[in-house]
């Protein structure tokens, strides 16, 4: 499958070519937009929706008022450290 470029693109290419590409003035901004924007993609965060008995909720509502993290946090701390196999799941 050949790849098809728009006029832009062919003319980064041809410059590209010519070594007529000239280093951005605003370069070092440029570059933190660019790092910004990864990595405002790569933690995109997700919803998810999930029923948890009444009073495991509000045990954990009272684990956040005694730790001040709110509960929502508390929950994606423990799916993380699970996940990176930081603690270890038992039933």
């Amino acid at each position: 499958m050949k790849t098809k470029f728009d006029d832009e693109e062919l003319d980064i290419i041809q410059n590209y070519e010519n070594n007529k590409l000239t280093i951005s003035k605003t370069r070092k901004i440029d570059m933190e937009n660019a790092v910004k924007s990864a990595k405002d993609t790569i933690q995109r965060k997700a919803e998810l929706s999930i029923k948890l008995t009444e009073k495991d909720l509000r045990n954990l509502k009272l684990k956040e008022i005694e730790i001040g993290i709110p509960y929502q946090n508390i929950i994606t701390a423990l799916i993380h450290k699970y996940l990176e196999n930081k603690i270890e799941l038992t039933i």
